[in-house]
């Protein structure tokens, strides 16, 4: 079937609208992600992260249903770009067929997905976002550094352009005196920022700043004004991780059992008490990095790893290799409290100069992130994981 110079699969269905007519193209899922896949990432990225791109877009699509009225899902960015038959592609074929069926869950249901190009480092929370927490959803720092072509980008304005592009959106504060962050999230994302001008002060968020200049022009809300700072991908490099060991779908029931652990000598300090039970081989590699990134969980980490060695859960699959060091150089991830201390000047003059990092909401899997995974040996199921902590993989 064709229209408008594309073809489609499945059937075109002609209906009356406010504007007209619109077209509606009924397809099978598995034939919809084939005009999906490479429109979001590139097919010449590593297999893997394909892969993971393939069971986001379907898990999007399968909680996506009726989104837009009669319709489950719009051809743009405002749910996925379908190109259809047009944008097929063999080796994003090769993806979707062999991860068919498979979505996340949580709780048994589709889970609520997010993805997005370049997390600049680090990823930050739906409800920082959006509102409404997730669990799985959560700020958490990239495991590997790497570089794409919006990992770090600048941009200089003319305050004249943003003083119009507030009018066009009704707000009209005069010439604009200054613009200064507020308040960041645990990322470094600007989540509150305040507008003075000749004629009053404006308090906005920083997601509605990025989408009244535009988001091709302030690619994310991760950005400063008149400098750079130091931000996490420079700070630590890149891990020094092995490949993580292979996870298992759909067989939670795969454990090892193994004989209890003596508790007797485990010290009674917190943090001596992780490094002692990470040493006895309790927690797998994901884990690690959790408690790494969530000192304010120690506590059920702790009660998970006692539990582990008491027999009364289950031993994990494949545990993290033990060591004789400390927590950091166990997991082989620098100690770094993943606070970035970005600047907070304000801007002022006739242009300002905005100093960026990634590029898109900065929520979910960053498919940059992805793509490093995959090249470090990470598998699909590992790198959703990683961004989606407690979800499940399953028809």
């Amino acid at each position: 079937m064709g229209y408008n110079g594309n073809a489609y699969h499945g059937s075109l269905i002609f209906k009356n609208s406010s504007n007209g007519f619109k077209v509606s193209n009924i397809v099978d899922i598995e034939q919809y992600l084939r005009g999906v896949i490479k429109a979001e990432m590139s097919p010449k990225w590593h297999i893997e992260a394909l892969k993971a791109q393939c069971i986001l877009a379907r898990t999007f699509a399968v909680r996506a249903g009726g989104k837009h009225g009669e319709d489950d899902l719009c051809d743009g960015y405002h749910c996925q770009v379908y190109k259809g038959i047009s944008g097929e592609d063999r080796i994003a074929d090769r993806a979707i067929e062999e991860t068919s069926g498979l979505i996340l869950r949580w709780n048994g249901s589709p889970a609520s997905v997010y993805y997005h190009s370049d997390s600049g480092g680090m990823v930050t929370s739906s409800g920082n976002v959006w509102g409404g927490d997730i669990p799985y959803l959560e700020p958490k720092a990239e495991p590997f550094a790497y570089s794409g072509p919006n990992t770090i980008w600048e941009i200089s304005l003319h305050m004249s352009l943003i003083e119009s592009k507030l009018i066009g959106n009704g707000i009209n504060i005069g010439t604009i005196h200054s613009i200064t962050p507020l308040k960041r999230d645990e990322s470094g994302r600007i989540l509150k920022m305040e507008i003075k001008g000749t004629g009053g002060t404006k308090a906005i968020s920083g997601y509605t700043f990025r989408n009244l200049v535009g988001a091709g022009k302030i690619k994310s809300t991760l950005f400063e004004f008149g400098a750079r700072s130091p931000y996490i991908n420079e700070e630590r490099g890149s891990l020094p991780l092995s490949p993580l060991p292979k996870k298992n779908i759909n067989k939670s029931s795969a454990v090892t059992v193994t004989e209890k652990i003596d508790l007797s000598e485990m010290p009674e300090d917190e943090e001596e008490k992780l490094i002692w039970l990470t040493k006895k081989r309790v927690f797998t590699t994901l884990e690690l990095m959790e408690i790494l990134s969530k000192p304010d969980d120690y506590d059920l980490f702790i009660e998970k790893g006692i539990a582990r060695a008491e027999g009364r859960l289950p031993m994990p699959e494949q545990p993290s290799e033990s060591t004789d060091v400390d927590l950091a150089e166990t997991t082989g991830i620098p100690e770094i409290k993943y606070s970035p201390d970005l600047s907070m000047a304000p801007a002022s003059g006739q242009s300002v100069t905005i100093f960026g990092r990634g590029s898109g909401h900065g929520v979910g899997m960053s498919q940059w992130g992805a793509k490093t995974m995959a090249e470090k040996g990470w598998t699909f199921a590992q790198i959703l994981e990683y961004y989606f902590p407690g979800t499940t993989i399953g028809q």
